[in-house]
């Protein structure tokens, strides 16, 4: 077991703990792909849901994010990071066995219904608040900086193999059982599996929290992180570009499964497992890039090409979008860890190390309510009341044929690629390469 992370550290207690942090997330990567992936909107769909009460449903929850700076505040005052983790761990995944559940004893369509499973979603919601923070702030201590862009890259490499199984026997079991009752069974298994994900953290090692001398002032705390120059900048970047993600983002799997007519084994084989073959090949060397030369450039390239992807689904139909869905899918395979893991690093990196978790958790506050629950009512909203009109008006006076996801797309495409121009002027990592050196020079692997 511990030869796992060998390479990376001689230190055995630390690659056992390592080893767990991996363990847990072969188990969670199935809560969250089914909790975020098309298996929601499914349900939604099975259940009565429009666009609009399907963006409501899973947005309203988010503004749970808000809780991130109390439960920052929670934990620099407690410093039980590990407790912390656990207990909410546990309670952001069990509402989901509820959720899965409340349909078949109330029915479909009814706003009791809606109510309910916006609470438990909410419920779900707050308390992984205090999971994100005290995560974040436990990783910071535990993983030293230099090796962190290869422990995640590996990390999200096995989590991605396991994510690319689980999915395609998921897909394949919804398409047999289309209905509640197999939607139930599907969450119910997602809950069990994200509780086995926290409790691989009981034997991860608790490394004591830094003391501050000052006492803690939460307002001064919120401020702190303000004032820091190159975090406001990024997280104005954060903000933007998860705007731009999420005002189309939750309506890809609903146009899939409404104007494509795809199968959910379709959907998550051309969605999930061809982008995460191409995750598994290619991020060993990211991981190694990431180290060697920054964040920053390696965010830039890659959300510069992620900007035109939702262009590309303008252009897909029945007829053609095994081919179109493929070549998407390939680019995210590629591009969407280094997003992932360039914005992780640059929060870690650009935070006060004694404040990480206030960081962490204001981020997260400005991110749930400006990019992810406005913006996903508000595509809701396009969707059915605005892009009507406008796909009413392309083919009656220009004779351009578009679904009303399309205008979703485009403006989401339009957002995502005025946050990389927001990145490039104006967001700066202190010790990485410039774009311009990066794409000049030809990088050598080690």
């Amino acid at each position: 077991m511990f030869g796992l992370n060998s390479d990376l550290t001689s230190d055995r207690s630390l690659q056992r703990s390592l080893n767990f942090v991996i363990l847990g997330i072969t188990f969670g990567i199935v809560f969250f792909n089914v909790t975020t992936g098309s298996p929601v909107a499914g349900f939604a769909k099975a259940i009565g849901f429009g666009d609009l009460m399907y963006g409501i449903m899973l947005a309203l929850p988010v503004l749970g994010g808000v809780a991130q700076v109390f439960a920052s505040f929670v934990l620099e005052k407690s410093k039980k990071r590990k407790s912390i983790f656990l207990i909410s761990g546990f309670l952001h995944r069990l509402p989901w066995a509820f959720i899965a559940i409340l349909p078949l004893f109330l029915g479909k369509g009814s706003y009791t219904l809606l109510f309910l499973l916006i609470g438990f979603m909410t419920i779900s919601s707050i308390s992984n608040s205090f999971t994100n923070v005290s995560f974040w702030s436990w990783m910071g201590d535990l993983i030293p900086e230099h090796i962190r862009g290869r422990f995640f890259s590996r990390r999200a490499t096995i989590s991605t193999i396991v994510g690319m199984l689980s999915g395609l026997a998921i897909g394949k079991f919804l398409d047999s059982h289309n209905n509640l009752p197999g939607f139930s069974i599907i969450f119910v298994f997602a809950a069990i599996m994200g509780m086995l994900d926290i409790s691989c953290f009981f034997f991860v090692k608790d490394l004591p929290m830094k003391n501050e001398e000052t006492q803690l002032d939460l307002k001064k705390m919120f401020f702190s992180t303000l004032n820091n120059h190159y975090f406001r900048r990024f997280m104005m970047f954060f903000v933007i570009w998860n705007f731009g993600l999420n005002i189309a983002g939750p309506y890809f799997n609903m146009y899939m499964i409404k104007d494509l007519k795809m199968s959910y084994f379709d959907i998550i084989l051309l969605t999930q497992i061809v982008s995460n073959v191409v995750t598994i090949i290619t991020l060993p060397y990211i991981g190694r890039i990431v180290d060697k030369i920054g964040n920053r450039p390696m965010l830039l390239i890659a959300t510069g090409f992620i900007s035109l992807l939702p262009i590309i689904w303008c252009f897909t139909t029945v007829n053609n979008y095994k081919f179109l869905v493929t070549i998407i899918s390939i680019f995210a395979g590629l591009l969407w860890p280094i997003i992932d893991m360039g914005n992780n690093n640059l929060i870690l990196k650009l935070s006060d190390q004694s404040q990480t978790s206030m960081y962490v958790a204001v981020i997260n506050l400005f991110n749930a309510i400006f990019g992810s629950a406005i913006p996903i009512i508000l595509g809701g909203y396009l969707i059915e009341d605005i892009a009507p009109v406008v796909v009413a008006f392309l083919k009656n006076y220009i004779r351009i044929n578009v679904a009303t996801y399309h205008v979703a797309f485009f403006t989401s495409g339009l957002i995502r690629f005025l946050a990389v121009i927001y990145l490039k002027k104006n967001v700066k990592e202190p010790g990485a390469k410039s774009l311009k050196n990066v794409i000049i020079n030809k990088i050598k692997v080690n």
